[in-house]
């Protein structure tokens, strides 16, 4: 027990030993390149606690936006992979056309969602959408094909409904699978909607962040990063938590079943 909870102290000193060290080589970088080009840490995060107010508006489009593209590409990609993965035949089929879809680079279909929707937010929902949709469908069509039979025989000679063995056996047996592929999936949202701002609207921080780098103000630019980069590592923080406490479950049936 000792070694463990040792271990778990180290984990948590680097976790916020990272954010340090990132903002030391900032720090040093712009003691290199320095002003117009680069600004300091301190300028950034003045200039985020001047204009906080004045971007509230975009950072609520953003994150709703972004709630909404991810919500339909899990429920869409949960869904879809967990119904194929069950079937060995449409598996084998479907695969090899979500891989080559997947390694497709998304930013060079834009122009179709944009003849298509135009400068809308369901425009830039269907993008980041799209972009999210096929990590978490991979995932769980794979994690869905290689649950073990003896789950499947335990279902049969319960006579359980097929109801009942997707909310007692399977879907339990490929959680810590499905955390990982959400964590994914929201990553690549969030990514897709940032691209969708910046190529193509009138609104969102991807849209104020071409509009500054347009002004060359590095400030504002490296503030709104820090905007983004704070909403990417909370959501995925969120997500971590609770990998870890799926991981810890199993670990404790484990040691239950031993």
């Amino acid at each position: 027990m000792k070694s463990i909870t040792s271990d778990q102290k180290w984990y948590r000193i680097g976790r916020f030993m990272v954010p340090v060290v990132i903002i030391l080589l900032w720090q040093i970088i712009y003691q290199i390149i320095g002003a117009p080009a680069m600004a300091s840490p301190w300028q950034s995060i003045a200039d985020l606690g001047k204009n906080a107010t004045i971007w509230l508006g975009d950072m609520g489009n953003t994150l709703i936006t972004l709630l909404i593209s991810f919500l339909i590409a899990a429920i869409l990609g949960v869904t879809l992979g967990f119904f194929i993965g069950l079937s060995s035949f449409w598996t084998k089929t479907i695969s090899p056309l979500l891989l080559g879809l997947y390694s497709i680079p998304k930013v060079t279909l834009y122009p179709i969602f944009l003849l298509i929707f135009g400068l809308t937010i369901q425009g830039r929902v269907a993008f980041s959408a799209f972009h999210g949709i096929f990590p978490i469908m991979i995932i769980c069509m794979e994690a869905t094909r290689t649950v073990p039979n003896i789950y499947l025989k335990l279902a049969k000679s319960y006579r359980m409904s097929f109801v009942q063995k997707a909310r007692q056996i399977l879907i339990p047996a490929i959680m810590p699978q499905l955390v990982v592929g959400l964590r994914m999936s929201f990553s690549l949202c969030f990514l897709g909607l940032i691209l969708a701002e910046m190529f193509a609207s009138y609104e969102g921080l991807g849209h104020r962040l071409v509009h500054y780098m347009s002004l060359n103000e590095p400030a504002k630019i490296l503030a709104l990063i820090l905007i983004i980069i704070f909403i990417a590592f909370f959501f995925t923080y969120l997500f971590l938590l609770w990998q870890e406490k799926n991981e810890l479950k199993i670990g404790k049936r484990k040691m239950n079943l031993s």
